[in-house]
């Protein structure tokens, strides 16, 4: 191959791994240049490319308006929308809890615009086997185990009819030690349980943030975080994390199906937060369907879904109905944070692209010489 011809090459190949370059590093950090995001992701560049760690409290609405009612209306197939709730409270007094006004407005308009509440049963035969749906299905969960949902949600469930999930942290029922927010009692769980609510594991007791190094500047949710030990001075090994991990759900596991009679296979992650190895851990355990709190919509073989927050202060109910309306569009395209993936991407190119630019200097050079030569 003449120098021309392996200088025209390495041109070619220098201009396609800078432009790899190029396109895995916007991927890799869209979220810290905010004009990067609005360029190549719009305005649902928050809901679609935000890492796991994704703010649970989805408010505002951009963009949306209230619209009419629809009883016929068609938004999505094969598809589920995962609403997220905590506490419902007459007089909500925290940003993360949801007026009972709202929440019974919010149930009011699904119901009068076609939108189908499921099952978790449902639910995983859809995921897991690709079992049929009702088109606009909507599946309501509830975290923490809030004494509320017994005294504000669960009544208003029972009255519209409306199937629901509750995940617990299992150590804080009915346990009086536990200060805060009061928590269920099993005998309200077991009551609800015969009413047609689903329990499932929010962990044994890891749902709480604490340090991964021993400034404690940095803390990690528990569950998918390796911990510092400071007796020991140290970060936990992989193996420890593992156990520990381990064995809290399986305590979970155990104390749910000694109190309901039931094996649990699903979990929702303690903020959303996760990893491979806990994902491992998971499947060890036959937890074969986990939640986040990242808005979504949930498509069959997507066994780690995407949840769309429907509670909180700030909650409208009428834009909320708009937004479920339109999930397809603004929420049909989500994914979990690639960012890991695409920085090696980045760097690889980045290496070829060095390296073809040293050679196409050499070559050049080369081909500068060889034509000064044949004109001198």
């Amino acid at each position: 191959m003449s120098l021309k011809a392996r200088f025209i090459a390495l041109s070619v190949v220098l201009v396609l791994s800078v432009a790899m370059f190029s396109l895995f590093f916007v991927q890799a950090y869209h979220s810290r240049f905010p004009f990067l995001q609005r360029i190549f992701y719009g305005h649902a560049g928050t809901a679609a490319v935000s890492g796991e760690h994704a703010n649970a409290d989805y408010s505002p609405y951009p963009g949306l308006k209230a619209s009419d009612t629809q009883p016929d209306g068609h938004y999505y197939r094969n598809r589920v929308l995962v609403l997220m709730y905590h506490d419902v409270s007459p007089s909500p007094t925290d940003v993360h809890s949801l007026s009972v006004r709202n929440f019974e407005r919010q149930l009011q308009l699904m119901k009068d615009n076609n939108f189908h509440w499921i099952t978790m049963s449902q639910y995983r035969e859809f995921i897991l086997h690709d079992r049929p749906v009702p088109e606009n299905a909507v599946l309501l969960t509830f975290d923490d185990g809030y004494e509320s949902f017994y005294k504000y949600a669960y009544p208003l469930l029972e009255k519209y009819r409306a199937p629901a999930t509750s995940f617990l942290i299992v150590d804080t029922v009915g346990n009086p030690k536990m200060h805060g927010v009061e928590k269920l009692n099993w005998d309200q769980v077991k009551e609800m349980h015969r009413g047609g609510i689903d329990f499932f594991s929010h962990t044994f007791n890891l749902h709480y943030y604490a340090p991964t190094d021993a400034r404690g500047k940095h803390p990690e949710p528990a569950l998918s975080s390796r911990l510092y030990l400071k007796d020991k001075g140290r970060r936990e090994t992989e193996n420890e994390y593992e156990a520990r991990v381990d064995a809290d759900l399986q305590q979970a596991n155990a104390v749910l199906k000694q109190e309901l009679g039931e094996d649990n296979h699903v979990l929702a992650f303690p903020y959303g937060a996760f990893s491979e190895p806990l994902l491992q851990i998971c499947r060890k355990r036959g937890i074969d369907v986990t939640l986040t709190v990242k808005s979504g919509l949930n498509k069959p073989g997507q066994t780690n879904g995407f949840r769309l927050n429907a509670g909180g202060m700030s909650n409208d109910p009428e834009l909320q109905l708009a937004l479920m309306k339109q999930a397809e569009q603004r929420l049909g395209h989500a994914h979990f944070d690639r960012s890991p993936a695409y920085k090696r991407f980045a760097i690889a190119f980045l290496v070829v692209a060095a390296a073809t630019f040293a050679v196409w200097i050499y070559v050049g050079s080369a081909l500068f010489r060889q034509r000064g030569t044949k004109n001198g």
